[in-house]
């Protein structure tokens, strides 16, 4: 009998209906060419319903904007199904796509996979890799993917620990103790289980709120099929970021269960032979990073001036660097299989590029500015003067920043393992142990 997934059992057919948080991205309702379009008139240089993002939760997702905006039925049953067939993995996300446990992810996210599973003699980024039986298929070492079953709010119980503290340094302990303690207490009643579960403590709004993640994770993960790097990262890195269409950026893996089966699952997302058509509204599940959205005005002009450019002055030297050492030495390069981190460096400029784009926008700074003139307001009107007050200290630290700006960007990347030498990385490590010890 094949394996069951985490949340066919009976524990779980409890778990899986609660709140599951994955974020949520939907269409925008503006094209491109509208929003820059709006940039430049004068009425439309006010603050947005959505101009802090369309980026939602699952724990409290807006079912009746989705039902108007876009005209479906946006239920649990739909927002179930969506959250469940979601996954993270190691820096990116995936999907399962088939009942016996198929997983679907981009090229790019499993590049590092693929030559983890390459023998002695193979090159499966550049040749590709398919696997004809289930016998065939690779176990991918030291991968997993984890499925998000249940959210708590533990917000009360870590504020309580930090708020009888009375010092920075005790507020901290009492953080991490408290941490500990959660994290103990939850996955204390799963030990039982057969799965393999982990929880993560998430600090969601600058500490406003803590959430406690309970992950079921999948430790068995084996390559089933991708394509060769001419397909999959075809036309370059500039083509495969702005024509996905016109490569094969996706690779498949298997879940497999502690029994050594391919796990089985109700939720899967069915792959579409007709694909997208003009009109139709598009959702993006995935697990992103920490976003900017509550930044200050302030603290946005100052990644405009002074951090973005200096990012990606950074990342063209170390692309540059690297290109020509690969060029210049294959074999020491072919070895490390630098192409990887490569790729790499060239995501990370791609979206410190589209960042600086975007705060380059005037129209999106005004608005932005607006924002903060209506929240300061109606904290005003309710007699809460403490957002003008940190609004004014956020921008004076942006200013001793500035002035600190030249030597500030001699660190930049310090601690990349791609972009720096590893034996400045561990001098520094120690440095920081020793200060923890003093």
């Amino acid at each position: 009998m094949a394996s069951r997934s985490c949340f066919s059992s009976r524990v779980f057919s409890v778990l899986c209906i609660l709140g599951v948080l994955f974020p949520v991205l939907a269409s925008a309702q503006d094209a491109p060419e509208e929003i820059a379009r709006r940039s430049f008139l004068g009425d439309s240089l006010k603050a947005g319903r959505f101009d802090y993002g369309k980026m939602w939760t699952f724990d409290d997702p807006p079912a009746a904007f989705f039902s108007d905006t876009y005209g479906f039925d946006a239920n649990e049953a739909w927002f179930e199904r969506a959250r469940l067939a979601t996954l993270r993995v190691p820096g990116c996300t995936a999907s399962f796509i088939s009942r016996d446990g198929l997983v679907a992810t981009n090229h790019h996210c499993a590049r590092g996979s693929i030559s983890a599973v390459a023998r002695q003699g193979e090159d499966l980024l550049s040749n590709g890799f398919y696997a004809s039986s289930l016998e065939a298929e690779r176990k991918i070492p030291g991968y997993y993917a984890d499925q998000l079953v249940k959210i708590e709010d533990v917000t009360a119980r870590i504020q309580q620990a930090v708020d009888a503290a009375a010092t920075p340094e005790a507020r901290a302990a009492a953080r991490a103790a408290a941490v500990r303690g959660l994290q103990a207490d939850l996955l204390r009643p799963l030990q039982a289980s057969p799965d393999s579960f982990v929880v993560q403590i998430v600090s969601l709004y600058n500490g406003g709120r803590y959430a406690a993640y309970t992950f079921c994770r999948y430790t068995d993960l084996r390559l089933v099929f991708a394509p060769e790097d001419q397909l999959g990262f075809f036309g370059g890195d500039y083509d495969n970021f702005t024509f996905p269409r016109y490569d094969l950026d996706f690779a498949f893996y298997r879940a497999y269960g502690a029994d050594g089966k391919p796990i089985q699952t109700p939720h899967f997302f069915t792959p579409s032979r007709a694909g997208v058509s003009e009109g139709d509204a598009v959702f993006v599940v995935g697990n992103p990073g920490s976003t900017t959205r509550l930044e200050t005005v302030a603290q946005l002009e100052y990644r405009r001036d002074v951090l973005n450019g200096a990012t990606i002055a950074y990342l063209h030297d170390r692309i540059e660097r690297l290109e020509r050492f690969m060029k210049e030495h294959p074999e020491e390069a072919a070895a490390f299989d630098l192409r990887n981190t490569l790729f790499s460096l060239g995501n990370q400029l791609k979206a410190f590029g589209g960042r600086q784009d975007a705060l380059s926008d005037p129209g999106f700074i005004v608005r932005k500015q607006d924002a903060e003139r209506q929240f300061v307001e109606r904290l005003a009107a309710r007699g809460d003067a403490a957002p003008t007050r940190l609004f004014d200290e956020l921008a004076a630290l942006q200013q001793e920043k500035r002035a600190l700006a030249v030597p500030v960007r001699a660190f930049t990347g310090l601690t990349s393992s791609n972009t720096t030498a590893s034996t400045l990385v561990r001098a520094l490590l120690a440095q920081q142990l020793l200060d923890s010890r003093a």
